[in-house]
């Protein structure tokens, strides 16, 4: 979606102009998309309902931050991955960090963001998962390196690579205006959080896929988004097929518990209760094919991204040959000798990784 940016000669105005809100003004609503348009209609009262609703429009970046303001912003995003837009000392701080930022790279070329551009779009495409229990929106400034590129094939579809950097180029010229904060943060840059043992990653859901991967490029420590959290129980596809001897593993692993919950006599819920990784291990879904091995694929892409997980009740599913070797063994025991006698016909659980494999785990990048 293209997002409503003014041009480059009115980023580069005096900020105290007049015209330069008049131009911000001018392009809102005629430069919205439909769906955008209904998606402020719809979301807006929602949110403004919630107790962490603090106003995020143009007048909640009109601030001043202190020193202490600002440390006790960096304080949060060091402890929690985020800082809520309900704590006004953190707001006021994350909103001078984004100022500092623009103010550090303004004689940056085109050229410069047109590099940081391609590095972002070359870099590894985890999907997050999307099957947790959704808790309510609320805002909140996420660090963007947290939120992975989309990976859909023809991403950027609505800019060029040179299009990004120059959004980017803009984002840093405009130097935090409360114009401009409004219209490229809030209300419509709408994300799901998960939480990893790296700390929270976001994946754009309605829209900000173009605006993410122009703050990535543009290095901004912080961006403000609509956030909903995702938290157990998470619910797996239907326990059968090929994607049983896998959900079987997971247990047996540890990384997964409470299978399926009664509902009543006669159905039950296929719903988990999962941490650390183990929620990027559920998603098995390739269009509408479950395949196991998509598991072991989120899982290497996600180390890709954000360096090696340091579990081993993993360690089965990062080594292919083993991962393959006890999924045909999991599959064996459920369709010829039924569930009462895996403890027997299992083997050691979990397996034992050779030397080789122990050296090519220490190799991935942390």
């Amino acid at each position: 979606m293209r997002v409503w940016w003014v041009a480059r000669e009115a980023a580069r105005v005096n900020l105290g102009d007049d015209d330069f809100e008049d131009q911000f003004d001018a392009a809102d609503e005629g430069e919205l998309e439909p769906d955008v348009v209904a998606l402020r209609a719809s979301i807006a009262p929602e949110v403004r309902s919630l107790i962490h609703w603090t106003g995020i429009d143009r007048a909640s970046f009109n601030v001043s931050a202190t020193e202490q303001d600002v440390e006790h912003a960096k304080a949060l995003l060091a402890e929690q991955g985020m800082i809520p837009a309900s704590d006004l000392a953190g707001h006021r701080g994350a909103v001078q960090m984004w100022r500092d930022h623009c103010a550090a790279r303004r004689e940056d070329s085109l050229q410069d963001l047109l590099t940081d551009v391609q590095q972002v779009l070359s870099a590894p495409r985890p999907v997050p998962p999307t099957c947790g229990t959704r808790g309510e929106p609320v805002y909140a400034w996420i660090r963007p390196d947290d939120i992975p590129v989309t990976t859909d094939s023809n991403f950027p579809y609505h800019y060029t690579a040179a299009g990004l950097a120059e959004l980017a180029r803009n984002l840093i010229a405009e130097g935090g205006h409360p114009a401009g904060l409004d219209k490229i943060l809030g209300f419509n840059f709408v994300l799901d959080t998960t939480s990893t043992p790296r700390g929270p990653v976001h994946c754009v859901t309605v829209n900000g896929n173009h605006r993410a991967a122009a703050l990535r490029a543009a290095g901004f420590p912080v961006a403000l988004a609509q956030i909903t959290v995702q938290r157990e129980p998470w619910e797996i596809p239907v326990f059968a097929g090929s994607a049983e001897p896998l959900y079987r593993l997971l247990f047996r692993a540890g990384l997964l518990t409470n299978y399926r919950r009664r509902v009543d006599d006669w159905s039950h819920e296929d719903l988990v209760d999962a941490g650390g990784i183990a929620p990027w291990l559920l998603d098995t879904r390739v269009i509408d094919v479950i395949d196991p091995e998509q598991a072991r694929t989120n899982l290497l892409a996600y180390e890709a991204a954000y360096g090696a997980v340091d579990d081993p009740r993993v360690d089965w599913i990062r080594r292919r040959r083993t991962f393959q070797r006890i999924l045909r063994r999991e599959s064996m025991t459920i369709t010829e000798h039924g569930p009462d006698l895996l403890p027997g016909l299992a083997g050691d659980w979990p397996p034992r990784p050779t030397l080789a494999q122990r050296a090519e785990y220490w190799l991935l990048p942390r």
